[in-house]
């Protein structure tokens, strides 16, 4: 490893079948070459240099993996998130090392000189690397990662290399700067990430990469910037309000102006002009990055939400479940015996084809539920602790079914925030989507003017699909301006179907996808008529 060429021919016999074996020796190099003495300083960046560019393909590629099954309690999902961030822990450090040799250094070669913005640029991205990661782990981030921050930025800026666009890794075709990389990292923190999937959060940060260059980035206080952050007191950003006292260190910066850009793909998603494109990472749904793309319009306007409501503390259990499905069980339904304008033979098929039992068989269940600890309420949220036994399906975004001690009524629910302390308990809050939930299914009638009964009529007979799904009141517990969770792929725009509602029955039509889970969607419609 003293040799580029050597260690090439190193790097040339990592184990090509196991990626994390592969990173970890990387990884261990990484470690081995910073703290080597008798080095070069500009062959110690080149080698540096090189294993970076041999980890970042095995990183991406590992980082997707745990994507797929980022639960909490999971010692596969732990274990590769640790191997994750102790790359690109020990690049950071790496990088350091090479930015301290050349502040250090009495003589520097041009080659050397040139590399400073690539290699500044590399550390920024690394120790951002590790801000995502413990974001998505919702963990906190400890002060050394700011103070790394602010150390690789100072110097930027003393060398004048802080706007110096160049590319970070070959074949990237998208110009950034030490200035853009830093914007990057702080933009992602202030995007309300506690409230995003690991895999949003992943798009998120993906996003801003491209965004980046339509945010405000200042050294005195400015209209589009919102945040500061100060680079002599590492520490997280903050809001710019109007108490904040601007001193030299402080910087300010903003995503302001990439709103409206936003607003544009957003338009375009919604239009289907883009069905197939792949910006932001074609491992992504569209419906996926929609949504993210929606967060970021809300959090990185001017105007961010807050919390307002206030939080009662509390200490009782409640009982959790979780998956669409089996929320459609249990809480309060419909029961289709009682259905008049559905026939014996639609209702044999349709309690056949559900694999969802009737309200009067809820007892005969066979469902297992997880004690948690609430800890505070508020008018539409919980606050709470979850178990180191249980959990280990918990995501943002996830639907949970939750019904306090005692109580026979199932309220439905939405994972919104998590944070894991030191200690490694997990607090979580809950939105309240519904108090009085109802569970009912749906007769497929059609789309706009294709109506199925038109079709029945024409070949003389038709066999109705049913779909389940759950009706969500409004504030005031009306469903007059009701929405509905349904399977993951059922919405269609403008798709018409018929309400069972026991003895009663209403035509909807879709009208708009309002939010997405993993096995879910909630959709907004249009009562067509009146109950009959």
């Amino acid at each position: 490893m003293f040799d580029v060429k050597e260690a090439g021919k190193l790097l040339a016999e990592l184990p090509e079948d196991k990626p994390f074996k592969a990173i970890e020796e990387i990884t261990a190099w990484l470690d081995s070459v910073k703290d080597a003495t008798g080095f070069n300083p500009g062959v110690r960046a080149e080698i540096i240099m090189l294993l970076d560019e041999t980890g970042q393909p095995l990183y991406a590629g590992l980082l997707q993996l745990y994507l797929g099954e980022p639960h909490l309690h999971d010692f596969r999902g732990r274990h590769l998130w640790q191997g994750l961030h102790g790359f690109v822990k020990t690049l950071a450090e790496a990088y350091a090392v090479c930015v301290r040799e050349y502040r250090q250094a009495k003589k520097i070669s041009i080659e050397h000189r040139e590399l400073m913005p690539v290699i500044c640029v590399r550390l920024l991205r690394a120790t951002a690397e590790q801000i995502k990661l413990k974001l998505m782990g919702y963990v906190d981030i400890e002060q050394s990662v700011w103070a790394q921050l602010c150390d690789c930025y100072n110097f930027a800026e003393a060398a004048q290399i802080a706007e110096t666009m160049v590319f970070a890794y070959p074949k990237h075709v998208i110009h950034v700067s030490p200035q853009r990389e830093l914007a990057r990292a702080l933009m992602l923190y202030e995007s309300s990430p506690g409230s995003l999937a690991p895999d949003q959060i992943e798009v998120c940060f993906r996003i801003a990469g491209r965004m980046c260059s339509f945010f405000d980035f200042s050294n005195t206080p400015d209209p589009n910037c919102a945040y500061c952050f100060d680079l002599a007191e590492p520490g997280p950003p903050r809001r710019a309000d109007g108490n904040l006292q601007p001193k030299p260190s402080k910087r300010f910066f903003g995503a302001c102006k990439a709103v409206p850009k936003i607003a544009d793909i957003i338009a375009q998603h919604e239009q289907g002009l883009i069905r197939q494109e792949q910006r932001f990472g074609s491992e992504f749904t569209p419906a996926g990055k929609l949504t993210v793309l929606k967060h970021l319009q809300l959090y990185w306007g001017k105007d961010q939400p807050r919390r307002h409501q206030q939080r009662r503390g509390i200490n009782s259990a409640i009982d959790v479940v979780h998956s669409f499905r089996m929320i459609s069980r249990l809480v309060t339904r419909m029961d289709i015996d009682n259905a008049q304008n559905i026939s014996e033979k639609d209702a044999a098929t349709l309690k056949e084809r559900s694999a969802i039992t009737l309200a009067a068989d809820i007892g005969e269940l066979d469902y297992t539920t997880e004690s948690w600890t609430v800890t505070d309420l508020s008018v539409d949220g919980i606050g709470g602790t979850i178990p180191n036994t249980g959990g280990n399906w918990v995501k943002i975004g996830d639907l949970c079914g939750i019904k306090a001690a005692n109580s026979p009524v199932w309220w439905v629910g939405v994972i919104r925030r998590l944070h894991a302390n030191p200690a490694g308990k997990v607090h979580v809050g809950i939105e309240m989507l519904a108090r009085k939930p109802l569970s009912v299914w749906l007769r497929i009638l059609g789309k706009g003017t294709e109506r199925i009964s038109d079709w029945e009529t024409s070949s003389g007979s038709f066999d109705y699909d049913y779909l389940p799904a759950i009706l969500l009141p409004d504030a005031s517990n009306s469903y007059a301006n009701a929405t509905m969770l349904m399977e993951s792929g059922s919405y269609v725009a403008d798709a018409l179907y018929e309400v069972m509602l026991g003895e009663k029955s209403r035509e909807i039509k879709l009208t708009d996808l309002l939010a997405e889970g993993e096995d879910y969607e909630q959709i907004s419609f249009q009562w067509l008529n009146a109950a009959h």
